[in-house]
């Protein structure tokens, strides 16, 4: 970009491994940094020179990015902790760290400020352990702006700071009311879009196009309260908003237009619930006919058979449902219980008669978990036989209620942040009040073998996609993921 940057948001890279292991390597989706994204068009709207860096999609290491930070030269370097769902930001964290003390380590005369779910969930602690120089809280759009005007640092929203040895805070900026008006840009042009790459099984029937992806929110926040969820750290409060289906088409056009885009994903917590919100969207894909492959989330009891037919012709092949738990006790004790007397089967049943795939989604390890009760989540998973399946061990993730109430039972938690990742080798899932966090990991690695080594499930995928989409699964099983706590 031309003249000096005044902002660099960075999005730290050497997690890929780390994160996912060798799945890493071909069946993990390399996802474009949209919060980044999304602030970068907020501070170049209010006249900023700004631009991104993306060491995660570019494969650089720490050393590599400090160099090219260093000939960047920026007047403020912002280090986005901020995944493609909640929890993610957390399992960042020690790479996040590791990138601000190598950029520490080599004197170079730079301020520093994380943001993201994690730093709003325990900024303190993030000003105690991490050499940055801030911490936005909350959303970060007005901190930042305030660091850049060069305002007094008292007066700046969100802002973490040390003044003579001690650690200071003011409350957080006011949740943006009109996202669209606000937020009107997304800087996809700063974006290495030809380098991000869809989740293997987004694109089963054709695996060739993973590399033609993009993920946006078309919402922000989430009206429900999962014990298990961290959603609501950035927002503090229970909060849902909407981005007008304009902009949400808006930005879809750019992406498909000047960026080949293909596959989709709405990041969104719940996509399928405000039919006033996600219908006009559908019915704007249908105009535009573009042929995209979108996948979003929905719940069971948002799911309504009127609006399936209409979501299919817009492009959207794939649902994800979050059912967490085959038996109904066990949903409940996390808040989980409300849809307990709509017929799960009957809800996939109907989604898949209308054309469309669903990604089921499972915990194993909430509270009143046992052996029992985690075999009949995975009988449930296999009864349902969706397209595709997450097997999840239940984590307290920080700006959870899960999270607060495992710090003061004094339960064993990570000892690093990237233990808090599902597939990593340090993975230290809650125990249940009933078995050990071992037990627990031990039954989700099995229910993902049995689940996708099922002849029930492969002969299905075969038919429904062909062979090669049958062949990547098998070839994804046979990564096995080595467990710190299994002593593997």
């Amino acid at each position: 970009m031309p003249g000096k940057v005044d902002l660099l948001l960075v999005n730290p890279g050497n997690t890929r491994k780390k994160v996912y292991q060798d799945l890493s390597k071909s069946f993990s989706a390399i996802e474009p940094p949209f919060w980044a994204a999304l602030t970068a068009g907020f501070i170049r709207e209010k006249g900023y020179n700004v631009d991104i860096l993306d060491a995660n999609a570019c494969n650089l290491s720490h050393e590599e990015t400090v160099e090219k930070i260093k000939n960047i030269n920026p007047r403020l370097v912002d280090i986005v902790a901020c995944g493609q769902q909640p929890s993610a930001s957390t399992q960042l964290m020690t790479e996040v760290g590791n990138l601000v003390s190598e950029i520490k380590k080599q004197k170079i005369n730079l301020r520093i400020i994380l943001n993201g779910p994690h730093p709003s969930a325990l900024p303190k602690r993030t000003m105690l352990e991490e050499e940055c120089d801030f911490v936005g809280e909350g959303e970060g759009f007005y901190t930042l702006l305030g660091l850049l005007e060069n305002k007094e640092l008292s007066k700046i929203p969100g802002l973490w700071y040390r003044k003579n040895g001690e650690i200071l805070s003011n409350p957080r900026a006011e949740l943006i009311k009109d996202l669209a008006s606000e937020l009107k840009d997304v800087a996809w042009d700063l974006l290495p879009m030809g380098r991000y790459l869809a989740h293997n099984w987004h694109c089963l029937d054709d695996l060739k196009s993973r590399n033609r992806y993009a993920a946006l929110y078309t919402t922000l926040g989430c009206p429900y309260d999962c014990s298990f969820c961290c959603i609501q750290a950035p927002f503090k409060a229970r909060s849902y908003r909407e981005f007008s289906p304009e902009w949400v088409l808006k930005q879809i056009d750019s992406l498909v237009k000047n960026h080949d885009v293909k596959n989709i994903k709405f990041i969104d917590e719940l996509f399928v619930l405000n039919p006033k919100h996600f219908m006009p969207i559908a019915e704007g894909l249908i105009e535009r006919d573009y042929g995209v492959n979108i996948w979003a989330y929905a719940r069971i009891d948002t799911v309504k058979e009127e609006h399936l037919e209409k979501l299919k012709k817009a492009g959207f092949n794939w649902l994800a449902l979050g059912i967490e738990s085959g038996n109904d006790g066990v949903r409940k004790s996390v808040h989980k219980g409300r849809f307990d007397q709509i017929n799960i089967h009957d809800v996939v049943k109907k989604i898949r008669n209308a054309g469309i795939n669903v990604i089921g989604n499972y915990m194993f390890g909430l509270p009143e978990d046992d052996l029992g009760t985690m075999q009949q989540t995975l009988s449930l998973a296999q009864e349902l036989n969706c397209e595709f399946a997450n097997f999840y061990s239940v984590m307290a993730y920080p700006g959870s209620r899960l999270y607060n109430e495992a710090v003061e039972k004094g339960l064993k938690l990570p000892s690093s942040w990237i233990g808090y990742s599902q597939h990593s080798y340090e993975c230290q899932p809650l125990p249940t009040n009933k078995i050990s966090a071992k037990e627990v990991l031990e039954f989700r690695d099995y229910a993902f073998n049995e689940y996708y080594k099922n002849p029930d499930y492969l002969n299905m995928i075969e038919k429904k996609f062909g062979i090669e989409a049958r062949k990547n699964i098998l070839e994804m099983t046979n990564h096995k993921l080595k467990r710190k706590l299994l002593g593997n």
